[in-house]
């Protein structure tokens, strides 16, 4: 009887090819987990859960009655959840705000620019014509809050509200971007219109 002898893989080639294959087998772990890390820990170690939406705002709170050039912006926010969220920064049209706590004294409208406050949703803002303010009763182009209570944090299904004012005055009709960013990073966009209430 005759053997034929067949030549297996050499130990060199069969050495290259067991390489080959746990480099690959290493770089789809790396990837994998990678993205999962990432994902995980991009946004203070939670899932990008948090999220505001808008329920209403008022772009309509000064329409030309006030003794002032400056319009005022309420916006009404709601998290909807599974996650609290906390606001760290506002945005208008891509400018900073600066947050501001809520007053119960009347001030000029005209000395407060560029500020956003962050009052609960039961919080009043106080009428710019008739001198409503709590502590004083001020003239035309004053503004005040019902109380000085800020609410930064939202917790899920709570409602809470930013009220903006501005250096200059804002053109009727024209639609603006406001931004409100979280202290984990999170991002929610919403667009308004001057002179709307909606």
């Amino acid at each position: 009887m005759r053997f034929e002898r067949r030549r297996g893989v050499s130990v060199v080639v069969a050495t290259l090819l067991m390489i080959a294959i746990t480099v690959s087998a290493g770089v789809i772990v790396y990837v994998f987990l990678g993205g999962l890390a990432g994902n995980l820990t991009q946004n203070g170690g939670q899932p990008v859960t948090e999220k505001l939406t808008i329920q209403a705002y008022n772009f309509a709170l000064s329409p030309g009655a006030c003794a002032c050039a400056q319009q005022v912006l309420e916006i009404f926010l709601l998290n909807p959840g599974p996650a609290i969220t906390k606001i760290s920064a506002v945005y208008f049209d891509g400018a900073l705000m600066t947050l501001s706590t809520p007053f119960t004294g009347a001030t000029a409208l005209s000395g407060l620019n560029n500020n956003a406050y962050t009052a609960p949703s039961t919080t009043t803002v106080n009428d710019f014509t008739t001198g409503a303010c709590t502590a004083t009763a001020g003239p035309a182009g004053d503004i005040c809050f019902s109380s000085a209570t800020t609410d930064t944090t939202y917790s899920v299904t709570s409602v809470g509200q930013i009220v903006m004012t501005f250096s200059s005055a804002v053109t009727y009709g024209s639609g603006h971007t406001v931004k409100v960013v979280s202290s984990t990073g999170a991002v929610n966009v919403f667009t308004v219109v001057s002179g709307i209430s909606g």
